[in-house]
């Protein structure tokens, strides 16, 4: 649905915002520890890749579930208007942001469960492990499935860990990004176009 004169964002559209962003707030450094730590050899540093990773894809997974929910009610329900001090241009790039956000909230969890999915032994590597919180969840028992096909990761294939993990990345730099411009955008109208852009979005109205 459309903007609407609603006066401020409602409790359910500020929950899913604000917990979104505090998901990505633990998501994106256990996403790093996770890395660094991966050919950790002492018990310290194995214990830290193992929590990190089943922080990372637990998070990872509840973030699709929840920006999924979130896309369906963001286009089932009303939007307060654009403030009145915003421009045509910010409007359209402050919506054009907003897309890139909900589409790379999309891309990275599936780009993530990809390479995990693509994961199996070669060359003398075993198939890493993808943990959710103690569970195996590609192993014989777990219940997390398989979205490609597993190959090895030195397979001759383009569709292969190290591409979905390249995707990965890149849309974490890109993630980065708009996600500068969005606060940019936010704090501009809050500090200099003095709206309510920030304040509808933190208590549902001025």
């Amino acid at each position: 649905m459309g903007a609407s004169a609603t006066s401020g964002w409602n409790r359910i559209a500020r929950a899913l915002h604000w917990g979104t962003a505090l998901a990505v707030l633990v998501e994106v450094p256990a996403g790093f520890i996770m890395s660094w730590t991966y050919a950790a050899r002492d018990a310290a540093g194995k214990a830290n890749h193992i929590l990190s990773s089943q922080i990372h894809h637990t998070l990872g997974m509840l973030l699709l579930m929840a920006v999924v929910f979130r896309i369906v009610w963001r286009l089932t329900h009303d939007r307060p208007s654009p403030p009145a001090t915003s421009t045509r241009f910010e409007v359209v790039l402050a919506a054009a942001v907003q897309g890139m956000l909900y589409l790379l909230l999309l891309a990275l969890p599936l780009s993530g469960w990809a390479a995990l999915s693509s994961m199996a032994a070669g060359a003398g590597y075993p198939a890493p492990e993808m943990w959710f919180f103690g569970t195996d969840g590609f192993g014989p028992n777990g219940f997390i499935p398989h979205i490609v096909p597993p190959v090895a990761w030195n397979a001759p294939v383009l569709f292969k860990y190290g591409f979905f993990a390249r995707v990965h990345i890149w849309g974490l730099w890109l993630g980065g990004g708009v996600l500068a411009l969005h606060m940019a955008g936010a704090l501009k109208q809050h500090f200099i176009a003095r709206s309510d852009v920030l304040i509808r979005m933190w208590r549902g109205q001025a």
